[in-house]
């Protein structure tokens, strides 16, 4: 069974990116105005900038001329966003869009592309933004963000338990990825929950999960047991496959990355068949098998309070030391010297 997606995959034009990117921001906004809020600040930090979005009640306030039984108000703001695909320059648009703000307590304009905006560039939009603030009376402040500091600062915001949020930015990532909006591929593991099964996935170097999961590509699977990341692999191959035992045969359905070879085939009988003696598991269809090339024992703690539930990703951009040219081996060592601070 194929995944259901939150968001279309049908096109790249930057008004189907666009309506994602505000369906994503809106359904976070449903679910909790304070994460909307903190989202934002996120977004926004670099500039000094922070939105209230919160609505605030007051009673028996005094004003210039009456006490009001009774006050119920928010903070008027409005954000422009201008998506860009590859980085277009158009600054006569640009400052088309800024005539569509009002009287706003706070006016942003949020400049939105896959690519960090160059310094050049910026210039020339704070240049005429200066200018146009002054001439209009207004006070917009410039923001320029990247679908990939969205999809981190999203993540940031979650609880572990906010299962329908996190499956929501799974797939928004997934998203951009596949729209080639994103590209962090090499430096991502995939978090996966291996308990009794932890032993199994380390000897043959397999992994296994439901095939109607959604997944995203990443370079790594790593192993998590007992508050840890316990073990670390660079994925090689990975099949959907069912298995006939009438005649220790293997069929492969689909490839998603690799090429499975013979050796790996007679390891994924032996998976399957240990699976069902051992455990009571029947994996013999309806899953997908990762193959690494060996997992390495690591040992990345979580500190924060519970497990994890479900599958999470780690960047390991974000650990200080990580280079994409360090072996997997190095990468076990950092994570072993690091520590895992999830909320």
């Amino acid at each position: 069974m194929a995944k259901i997606h939150y968001f279309p995959r049908y096109s790249q034009k930057e008004n189907m990116v666009t309506n994602n990117t505000l369906l994503l921001f809106s359904r976070l906004y449903n679910n909790s105005p304070e994460k909307f809020r903190r989202f934002l600040d996120t977004i926004f930090e670099d500039n000094g900038i922070q939105i209230d979005t919160t609505i605030t009640f007051k009673q028996q306030e005094k004003y210039k001329k009456s006490i009001p039984d009774g006050i119920i108000e928010q903070e008027s703001f409005k954000v422009i966003i201008e998506t860009k695909l590859y980085s277009q320059q158009n600054l006569n648009q640009i400052e088309s869009h800024w005539q569509a703000f009002d009287k706003e307590d706070k006016q942003i304009f949020l400049w939105l592309d896959k690519e960090p905006i160059t310094d050049s560039y910026r210039k020339d939009i704070n240049d005429s933004l200066i200018k146009f603030n002054t001439e209009n009376g207004t006070n917009i402040d410039f923001v320029s963000t990247t679908f990939k500091k969205i999809c981190s600062s999203f993540n940031d915001i979650l609880e572990d338990y906010d299962l329908e949020m996190r499956n929501l930015i799974d797939d928004y990532e997934s998203f951009c990825e596949e729209s080639d909006l994103i590209d962090n591929i090499s430096s991502k593991i995939r978090v996966v929950l291996a308990g009794k099964t932890f032993y199994d996935n380390c000897t043959s170097n397999i992994y296994y999960h439901p095939s109607e999961r959604g997944y995203r590509k990443t370079k790594y699977i790593g192993l998590y047991k007992n508050k840890a990341v316990r073990a670390i692999g660079e994925l090689i191959c990975s099949v959907d496959a069912s298995y006939n035992e009438g005649t220790d045969t293997i069929n492969l359905i689909s490839t998603q990355y690799g090429k499975i070879s013979n050796d790996m085939i007679n390891s994924l009988k032996k998976v399957i068949r240990e699976a069902k003696e051992k455990y009571g598991y029947n994996i013999s269809e309806g899953h997908r098998f990762f193959f690494v090339d060996q997992f390495i024992n690591t040992g990345y703690n979580k500190i924060s309070k519970g497990g994890i539930m479900g599958t999470r990703y780690i960047n390991l951009e974000d650990i200080e030391e990580y280079n994409e040219s360090i072996t997997i081996d190095i990468i076990a060592d950092l994570l072993r010297s690091n520590q895992w601070d999830i909320l």
